[in-house]
Parts: structure tokens; C-alpha cells; sequence
């Protein structure tokens, strides 16, 4: 095959993608655990400094353990929801 051909271009430029493809996706599934647990401290972090206490991400855990005693999943109308479970 001619390597300036349309198609090995396009052979080329296909083999590309699913590489790529793959590696994200790998890299996606890998990460994801992570990607949740930085979530759940963002969200550790933001309920603290609303109440004025800051600190670093490290420390939110142990922080929030340590000041947020009880939570409670409240509707709209500021009303406790039954089984709700916190974030």
C-alpha cells in the first residue's frame, strides 16, 4: 500500500482513534475512585468553610468528623426526608 494513499490515511487515522478510545476509557475507570473520593472531600470542604472553618483538603476529613456531628437530608420546604442519605 501507497503511504499517501487515502486509504492508509484513513486506516491510519481510524488505528488512532481506537487507541486513543481505549486510553481514555482505561484511563476513566482507573481515575474514577479518585475522581469520587476528591468529590466527597470538595463537598467536606465546602460544608465546613460555610460554617467558617477552613483548612486544607487533607484535613477535611478529620475536620469534619470532628465538627459535623449529625446530618439530615432536608426537601424543599426545609422538611427532614425519611432514608434520605446524605452526600
Amino acid at each position: 500500500m501507497h503511504k499517501d494513499s487515502n486509504k492508509a490515511t484513513f486506516l491510519f487515522s481510524s488505528g488512532m482513534v481506537i487507541v486513543i478510545a481505549i486510553m481514555l476509557s482505561v484511563a476513566a475507570i482507573v481515575l474514577g475512585p479518585y475522581q469520587a473520593r476528591n468529590t466527597r472531600i470538595e463537598k467536606m470542604e465546602n460544608i465546613l468553610s460555610s460554617v467558617g472553618i477552613n483548612g486544607t483538603s487533607d484535613e477535611a476529613e478529620a475536620n469534619f468528623s470532628k465538627y459535623i456531628i449529625k446530618q439530615v437530608v432536608l426537601d424543599s420546604k426545609g422538611e427532614p426526608v425519611n432514608g434520605g442519605t446524605p452526600a
